[in-house]
């Protein structure tokens, strides 16, 4: 695809998902019916649908780990993201980060369009409960869990398939708790909650 074609698709795109912001906030407004306006237009869903099925890159690959640049080079990497709280938001693109933290505090990821790739295989707690959340309309999460902390995940897709440390379910209004064994027992303990439209979600 010529640079120019992906910069008339990104203002496509991104003057659509502008119009339904203020479509939004209009019906907050009540200057108008949100609710009409979707059973008027809503072939755009399909579209959506459509796209994420073009633009979805490992759909078929093989199920495994993602790399993390960890892999790729040895140090530090521009992946790694020490950090003690995430508060990361994007409209259209990739988040990809590895992060190292000896006192994790959870936070928020959340995108609009593009895939979440988080690596959390590293990290330890700040004492106490503590909540991550990670949120999108269109996109994959690959998720890899903490290692020596303990935690639970809810996971909630509306269309896609969701993966589990290996186990697969897939179809409409997915959802799936997982916690680790010794979640219930601890006090300083990570809850994660997943929450995709359309996309794929998978945990490791």
């Amino acid at each position: 695809m010529s640079s120019h074609s992906a910069r008339s698709g990104r203002v496509f795109w991104g003057g659509l998902m502008i119009l339904f912001g203020v479509l939004f906030l209009l019906d907050n407004l009540r200057m108008l019916d949100f609710g009409e306006v979707v059973s008027n237009f809503w072939p755009l869903i399909l579209v959506a649908i459509g796209v994420k099925i073009l633009v979805s890159r490992k759909r078929h690959e093989p199920m495994t780990m993602p790399p993390t640049d960890a892999n790729l080079s040895p140090g530090p990497s521009p992946g790694a993201f020490s950090t003690d709280y995430l508060s990361e938001s994007r409209f259209i693109g990739d988040v990809n980060l590895q992060v190292t933290s000896t006192a994790f505090q959870g936070g928020t990821v959340s995108n609009f369009i593009g895939d979440i790739n988080l690596d959390l295989s590293g990290i330890t707690l700040a004492e106490g409960q503590r909540n991550l959340t990670i949120s999108g309309f269109i996109g994959d999460v690959n998720l890899v869990a903490p290692k020596s902390v303990p935690y639970a995940v809810t996971a909630s897709l509306a269309i896609g398939d969701l993966v589990m440390f290996g186990r697969k379910e897939d179809g409409f209004g997915v959802n799936r708790t997982y916690k680790s064994p010794e979640f219930d027992a601890s006090i300083t303990r990570l809850n994660i909650r997943i929450s995709f439209f359309i996309g794929d979600i998978k945990v490791f």
